[in-house]
């Protein structure tokens, strides 16, 4: 693994750059860009399908977005934002003598799941599309489809906006207030110690660009073959919202449901071994 850099929209962007045991400078080789979750950071995760996806034969970069982990930016977690960085990630890559740019994949996993399926249906040079643990509309998650809670958090979030706006008062919150699932917050306490970045405060306008972030509206407009994993028991963006993706997105397209796992499970284990062999075979079957 390689420690490199990039620049996204004049800041410095700090990535993990992986390759095969058997690398050779003068070959091209099949690449997957891996975009990693909410308030997540590059060696947190991800690394490990980065590091599956080297060892069969592929380029795999990490990376930290604007403002998290090592790379410079405010720490605003914006899809539009975060879209950008994917793009100049893309072309960080493209620029590299080994890499094979008719065969750049893109992977995100849950929220870096969302900004990839927006990025790869704006931009059609990804030769495949792998989403995993993601969701398709940020407002039914948010609320888990209640209507009083959609009421009181759209309140809340117009009463600070408004703030943002007439008087340029931002709040900023710790991560574990903007967590509320019992999942994300056994793994933050787990993690924390070792990656103090995850205790890192992050705007409240947060929770706005989550609420308004609808994957779903993008999906179709996808026209690369999509991969959508999901895990049955996951309980910060439930199995059910993949399977509206997959109802939506266009062929060719695969749903790969891990039954048993949970939101954390994907990322270690057996449920990760099932997931990352499916992804990689599905990667090396779209080469072109």
């Amino acid at each position: 693994m390689e420690n490199i850099k990039f620049y996204s929209e004049r800041s410095t962007i700090a990535a993990n750059l992986y390759k095969p045991a058997s690398f050779d400078e003068q070959t091209k080789y099949p690449t997957v860009l891996v975009c990693h979750g909410f308030a997540g950071i590059k060696e947190l995760l991800v690394d490990s399908y980065a590091k599956a996806f080297a060892d069969h034969g592929f380029v795999a970069l990490t990376f930290d977005y604007r403002g998290f982990g090592e790379s410079e930016g405010e720490t605003t977690i914006d899809p539009l934002n975060q879209v950008q960085d994917i793009y100049n990630a893309t072309e960080y890559l493209r620029h590299q003598s080994f890499v094979d740019v008719e065969n750049i994949s893109l992977w995100g996993s849950s929220l870096g799941g969302a900004n990839a399926i927006i990025a790869a249906a704006l931009d059609s040079v990804y030769r495949s599309v792998c989403v995993q643990l993601t969701f398709g509309d940020g407002e039914r998650v948010v609320t888990n489809g209640n209507e009083e809670t959609k009421a009181a958090t759209l309140g809340m979030i117009r009463k600070l906006w408004g703030r943002e706006v007439l008087n340029n008062k931002g709040m900023m919150v710790p991560l574990n207030k903007m967590l509320h699932d019992e999942q994300s917050l056994i793994f933050l306490k787990e993690n924390a110690d070792a990656y103090p970045a995850l205790l890192s405060k992050i705007p409240f306008s947060t929770l706005k660009n989550t609420f308004r972030l609808k994957a779903e509206k993008f999906v179709a407009l996808i026209d690369a073959p999509i991969l959508i994993v999901g895990a049955g028991q996951d309980d910060v963006n439930p199995v059910a919202e993949s399977k509206h993706l997959f109802e939506r997105a266009v062929e060719p397209k695969e749903l790969f449901i891990v039954e048993e796992a949970g939101h954390y499970d994907a990322y270690k284990g057996a449920s990760f071994d099932k997931i990352v062999q499916k992804q990689i075979a599905f990667f090396k079957e779209h080469i072109k």
